[in-house]
């Protein structure tokens, strides 16, 4: 009795690791474009041979995505890459989410793998936002689909004409907001300057408002123009301890006007959604000797209080991933 249930249970553990297969081979796929090569359909062998690529290894590779149905298999020995794959993994689709697999598959899953030897250890892995800043960035344009109805909706409630974007990333929400609203003042600090760069080449809306981004360090940057009705930190609070989170909200009260708002999207720890999600997001942060662990409520309405905000409006913008969206006004 006692085998069979060993047996079980290895059987069981197997499964379980069944899907990642799935986000593998979709990472391979997309840092090496193989879905746009196979779109057509054609050989391993010619594919290999036009990508001086090792046939051994492609073949494995497709042989994987036939099994999974990333990839069919003609009777011609011909491959063709399935239609959904195409549409979602190519870095040519506008429908891609590769850029999130190759989050996961080089930055979260290699440090969640190397806790066994942090453990043991004093030392901790180190962030570099060189290395992965346009990635995290392009990334976090994800959220900023679900995410950006609400700041639009809490723009237009409070008939705000100003805004400034603290970590602006691309600025993917001073676009949307600058594509829907005539005569805004739209301001964005971004502490990446190739980032930054690359953000005042590729705004993909045609803009009613202008945006001025500024290649910068938040905390330093000084404001000498008129306060602003609104202030956005999204996808930041993780790069910033708990107690130097009071810096940020107070950099907030310093530079928005009497009646300021401040919008934060967030990661919530211990939510009432995604508590599986925040919790391994916690442990990744908790790795790095310069990311920090995800606040909960209480801490954001400690954080507010402290600094002269108040929540006023808290609600789920990804469920599954415990991201919030958070309205704070000056008390």
């Amino acid at each position: 009795m006692k085998e069979l249930k060993k047996i079980w249970r290895a059987r069981k553990w197997m499964k379980s690791n069944e899907p990642f297969l799935y986000a593998w081979h979709a990472h391979v796929g997309y840092v090496h474009d193989l879905f746009d090569e196979f779109e057509e359909g054609t050989t391993v062998s010619d594919v290999a041979n036009k990508r001086d690529m090792n046939e051994l290894l492609l073949t494995r590779w497709a042989d994987v995505g036939v099994a999974i149905n990333h990839l069919k298999l003609d009777k011609d020995g011909k491959i063709h890459s399935k239609k959904h794959m195409v549409e979602s993994i190519s870095k040519n689709s506008d429908q891609s989410v590769g850029i999130l697999l190759k989050e996961m598959m080089e930055l979260h899953i290699p440090i969640l793998l190397s806790y066994p030897d942090l453990l043991n250890s004093e030392d901790h892995a180190s962030y570099q936002d060189e290395d992965y800043g346009g990635t995290v960035a392009a990334t976090s344009s994800f959220i900023e689909r679900f995410a950006f109805p609400k700041i639009h909706k809490c723009i237009k409630k409070t008939n705000a004409k100003s805004v400034i974007d603290f970590g602006a990333g691309y600025a993917g929400y001073l676009s949307r907001i600058g594509a829907k609203l005539e005569d805004m003042k739209l301001v964005g600090i971004e502490k990446n300057k190739s980032v930054c760069l690359e953000a005042e080449e590729n705004i993909h809306f045609p803009l009613k408002s202008s945006i001025s981004l500024y290649p910068d360090d938040m905390m330093t940057w000084q404001w000498d123009g008129d306060p602003f009705d609104v202030a956005m930190m999204n996808n930041l609070l993780y790069y910033f301890s708990p107690e130097d989170r009071f810096g940020l909200f107070e950099k907030a009260h310093e530079v928005t006007g009497e009646k300021g708002e401040l919008i934060v999207i967030s990661p919530i720890h211990e939510s009432k959604h995604g508590i599986a999600f925040s919790a391994a997001f916690n442990s990744f942060m908790s790795a790095h000797d310069n990311l920090f662990p995800l606040p909960n409520r209480a801490e954001m309405v400690n954080l507010a209080s402290e600094t002269g905000f108040k929540l006023k409006e808290m609600k789920p913008v990804v469920k599954e991933g415990a991201w919030y969206f958070m309205r704070f006004q000056k008390a």
